[in-house]
């Protein structure tokens, strides 16, 4: 799994090379437009990503790109 750090409300967008041992990510509606990330893998239990997303890109080279949604008072 990566190395997940909790996004930053304005932040740049985080990208980050997947581990070979995920073999699923799901990509689930949050409250409002917000999105929920969740890794699986092959070695453990499914690793929520912490926080609310605006966008997520994933890429056939292994990468994701992240970012974090801007929310009032700056609660995730």
């Amino acid at each position: 799994m990566p190395d997940i750090v909790s996004p930053v409300p304005g932040a740049s967008p985080l990208v980050e090379q997947l581990d070979s041992s995920v073999t699923e990510i799901h990509i689930t509606p949050g409250f409002g437009s917000r999105l929920q990330l969740v890794f699986h893998s092959s070695t453990g239990m499914p690793e929520p990503l912490e926080g609310a997303l605006a966008a997520v890109t994933v890429y056939g080279d292994g990468r994701i790109e992240y970012h974090p949604a801007d929310v009032a008072g700056g609660a995730l």
